[in-house]
């Protein structure tokens, strides 16, 4: 892609947002701010959960301080090191399973089609995607898709596989290596959606690390556990031998009255330290944002549902520009304090307001 201006990608954006509208409805009405209030994809009856992520996030603001020995912007470098390859920024694309079940009037013919435009915008932006797993759509296979998509990136994505029975899931492993993935992840907390939760049709299943360690036996691929939401649990994840987590409330979708992810970071990583790669979800929308997850703890930041606006209003290019425009504000939110790499993104760079 041509470098373009933060104004630019901006000005655009604003037109693949107008474009994804009628993709987007009647669950998304791709508002300006993307704060779960309005929204009807969240799958809780009051969607409270999904509120608290965003308001809270919103509740930390970032601490400006120029006063240094800097240069032109260049040399801040937002990169970061995942599994043995090297990202623009820590940003990724969170993981979706059956596109028409979540957008009814999606643009795209299957799974593999969307997954395609994800992986693709987040890679030609130098950012890393991931992939779902749910019940498969008729006629379509919603986990094998996406993982050809991985697979024609040379294995730049990570899947997420839900927590089926061991025989099934260990399929899926297997299904991942052969794509060449760089690391896979179970989603662990995925037992609480309508769908698939005691009240379900689907049949998945709570684990020990006991079991989730013998299923991932069967590999050398890093492996991941998305949704953990308390130091407990993370110290759980680091019984069973994962290489990373996700601090995740499936976005609200699994348990309402649940705490934001922001609330728990902190404390996750004073627990678990350096031990695990920790990822982190739930309201974010903007570089900005990243920033401060960054500054609680988190290694890398996944980012949901304005990832699918982006796909479904501009397909690779807008997902691609949305990601630039991630980088660049997370770029200039460094700058703007004194931070010339990751590193230096620390809390002190950031005040927790009394609404907090």
């Amino acid at each position: 892609m041509q470098r373009m201006s933060y104004p630019e990608i901006r000005e655009e954006l604003e037109i693949i947002w107008e474009n994804a509208k009628p993709h987007m409805a009647p669950k998304c009405r791709c508002c300006r701010e993307c704060n779960s209030v309005n929204c009807r994809r969240v799958e809780s009856e009051r969607a409270k959960t999904a509120e608290r992520n965003y308001r809270k996030l919103q509740q930390i603001k970032i601490i400006t301080d120029t006063l240094y020995d800097g240069g032109d912007g260049s040399e801040i470098d937002s990169s970061i090191e995942l599994f043995g390859k090297i990202f623009r920024a820590p940003v990724s694309s969170a993981p979706f399973g059956n596109v028409k079940n979540f957008n009814p009037n999606t643009r795209f013919q299957s799974d593999y089609f969307f997954n395609k435009a994800l992986i693709d915008g987040v890679s030609d932006a130098g950012c890393l995607g991931w992939t779902g797993d749910t019940l498969d759509a008729p006629g379509e296979s919603v986990y094998e898709g996406p993982l050809r998509a991985i697979a024609e990136r040379n294995g730049l994505g990570i899947p997420a596989i839900k927590a089926w029975n061991k025989e099934e899931m260990q399929k899926k492993i297997i299904l991942a290596d052969k794509a060449g993935c760089i690391a896979i992840a179970n989603d662990i907390d995925c037992v609480g959606l309508p769908y698939l939760s005691v009240n379900g049709k689907g049949k998945v299943y709570p684990k020990t690390p006991e079991a989730i360690k013998d299923i991932f036996s069967i590999t050398k691929t890093p492996y991941i556990l998305k949704g953990i939401m308390s130091a407990k649990g993370a110290e759980k994840a680091l019984e069973s031998g994962a290489s990373g987590i996700v601090v995740s409330n499936h976005a609200g979708n699994v348990l309402d009255q649940a705490l934001a992810t922001v609330e728990v970071l902190e404390e996750i990583k004073r627990v678990i330290g350096n031990e695990m790669v920790i990822f982190v979800d739930g309201g974010v929308r903007h570089g900005e944002d990243v920033f401060k997850m960054l500054a609680l703890g988190a290694d890398a930041v996944m980012i949901g549902r304005t990832y699918i606006i982006a796909a479904e209003g501009g397909e690779a290019r807008g997902v691609e520009l949305y990601s630039q425009k991630i980088c660049w504000e997370l770029q200039n939110a460094m700058r703007m304090t004194g931070c010339r790499t990751l590193k230096d993104i620390t809390k002190d760079k950031i005040f927790i307001t009394r609404e907090f």
